[in-house]
């Protein structure tokens, strides 16, 4: 209680070198908050030149160019099967007796479905059996709207399947349409493993440009239309930047002063 005393007659009778000393001190609690703001968080690789694709993305369908059903136009009896689910017919081969018509394979093909037995009765157009062409494969790729204003003929597109991430294959854009209110992109693929079957789904992504040679930045350190550059041992400074490419972790940065060796800030979120 005698220290507060003493402290406070100093203070009265010293009021300059009080108010100084406040005014540093709140200087510096000033500058020490600024410093701790701006770096906050952590700091990035630094920025490189490289590739940056601008892509529509979307889920994709494997489907046959040619398929085959068997459907007899009155009800009939199958009198002979010569084929099981999975089998490989050459073009020509036999497939099934249906009463007194033999049907035999129109190409080269697989059984991929057949739900009847000998003997058993069919009704009008129920498909007795389904034989597809395994060799000839496009995707069918289901686009959002925006997306789909994007898409053109011609563009290139890559592919994915889950169960061989290791490996990503080639197309091209045949065309853009819609049905039922879905908008649908034909990717044709020239060489599809015989792995890949009908009705499997792939990751889509189709090609609207590529920019050589761009400024890289992580998308993450991009924040109210600036960035956060770290140079030297200086205190990372505010730059405003405009972005071109956005894909997945990377921007392209189009203007600003942000340069090849640059070190950013990936700041800390704050609130909510």
């Amino acid at each position: 209680m005698e220290l507060l005393r003493t402290l406070t007659k100093w203070i009265s009778k010293h009021k300059t070198i009080s108010t100084i000393f406040s005014v540093f001190f709140f200087a510096a609690l000033l500058f020490t908050r600024v410093v701790i703001n701006r770096m906050q968080g952590t700091l990035s690789d630094p920025v490189k030149r490289g590739v940056l694709t601008d892509a529509v993305y979307g889920i994709g369908t494997v489907t046959a160019t040619r398929s085959f059903s068997i459907k007899p136009g009155t009800t009939s009896t199958i009198t002979d099967l010569y084929v099981k689910e999975g089998d490989n017919i050459k073009k020509g081969g036999l497939l099934a007796k249906i009463d007194s018509v033999v049907y035999r394979a129109p190409f080269d093909g697989v059984v991929n479905y057949l739900p009847f037995k000998v003997g058993e009765n069919i009704f009008t157009q129920l498909p007795v059996m389904v034989f597809t062409d395994l060799g000839n494969r496009y995707i069918v790729v289901s686009l959002e709207q925006q997306g789909a204003l994007r898409v053109r003929a011609g563009q290139k597109a890559q592919l994915s399947f889950d169960s061989i991430r290791d490996k990503t294959f080639e197309g091209s854009v045949q065309s853009v349409y819609s049905y039922n209110s879905n908008f649908l992109a034909r990717i044709d693929v020239s060489a599809l493993p015989s792995e890949i079957l009908p009705d499997m789904t792939a990751d889509i992504g189709i090609v609207i440009r590529q920019v050589q040679d761009a400024i890289l930045i992580p998308a993450s350190a991009y924040e109210d239309g600036a960035v956060w550059v770290k140079r030297g041992h200086s205190l990372p400074s505010r730059v405003e930047v405009k972005l071109g490419i956005v894909d997945g972790t990377k921007a392209e940065v189009i203007s600003g002063d942000v340069h090849e060796g640059d070190t950013l800030v990936i700041r800390r979120k704050v609130g909510p």
